[in-house]
């Protein structure tokens, strides 16, 4: 799989077996696109894309995967159907719409990912790994708190698990464990894609308890505006011992399980370096980050 170097926003690449899916599309539909081309995705089937939430830094680049010319076809797209007043989204839903009509895509409700009333869809990929797809909080506060989580289990699940979970904040990240996803399907994993880019109202200590992981990786832009990655989430990440890496440091990041018994993951920067600091990083005043 691949944390897709998409500037400030969010783009997920994971193959395994012949399944493929995609995990939101970034900012921009012409880097995506370049990554859709030197991942030879034009002329295939995409398994599954899912869209977290509703913030043009996760869906405008979803957009390149309907252009005509790309011959792309998608089994299942999943969002939260939010009601929205961007142009942009819109036109992204008219294509959505329209390959239904055409072809046969199955369009999903991530309040109801699977359409059994049950609040999480679970996807068996090719190669045996798994795909837990969560419904995101039902009343949370703004797009980032309607982000869905997803949990990645490799077909070997003692080698390799990873979280997303979009932009969820500390008010969404702590009704994850009211909802009882700690115990199903689990927080607990190898890898975290750190929520919101890296800010510290993305990260708590406790959440950090219950996910555990061995590496942090965090999707954001150079010179960003928003001060990510925030230097208290930093520290909380430092004072509990878990390295990072970040795209817009270490360029795009490439973890691989062969899915085997005991056959643990690689994670491997396109550019070397942990725990690095970039020229946006600040401390921020948002209410709740101390």
């Amino acid at each position: 799989m691949r944390l897709l170097n998409v500037g400030q926003g969010d783009a997920t690449y994971i193959r395994n077996g012949s399944s493929r899916v995609i995990i939101d599309g970034g900012p921009e539909p012409t880097v995506f696109g370049r990554y859709l081309d030197s991942l030879r995705l034009n002329n295939t089937t995409i398994d599954v894309v899912i869209l977290t939430h509703q913030h043009l830094d996760h869906y405008s680049g979803l957009q390149e995967l309907f252009k005509t010319a790309r011959h792309i076809r998608i089994r299942y797209f999943f969002e939260n159907k939010d009601p929205a007043p961007a142009v942009t989204l819109a036109h992204l839903r008219d294509s959505i719409l329209s390959r239904m009509d055409r072809d046969s895509l199955i369009y999903r409700d991530t309040d109801d990912p699977c359409s059994n009333r049950r609040p999480i869809c679970t996807i068996t990929m090719t190669g045996g790994a798994r795909l837990h797809i969560m419904a995101p909080q039902p009343n949370g506060e703004g797009a980032n708190n309607r982000s869905a989580a997803v949990k990645l289990i490799g077909p070997d699940s003692a080698s390799f698990t990873m979280w997303l979970a979009g932009d969820a904040e500390h008010e969404e990240i702590n009704w994850f464990e009211q909802a009882g996803y700690d115990q199903n399907p689990g927080i607990k994993v190898n890898v975290l894609k750190a929520d919101h880019h890296g800010s510290c109202n993305g990260v708590t200590p406790r959440y950090l308890d219950l996910v555990h992981p061995q590496w942090v990786v965090v999707s954001l832009g150079v010179r960003n505006e928003y001060g990510h990655m925030h230097t208290q989430a930093k520290r909380i990440y430092r004072n509990a011992g878990i390295p990072w890496y970040r795209t817009d440091q270490n360029g795009t990041i490439t973890i691989r399980s062969p899915g085997t018994p005991n056959g643990s993951y690689t994670i491997v920067p396109e550019y070397p370096g942990t725990n690095l600091n970039g020229p946006s990083d600040r401390t921020s005043h948002q209410i709740g980050c101390t």
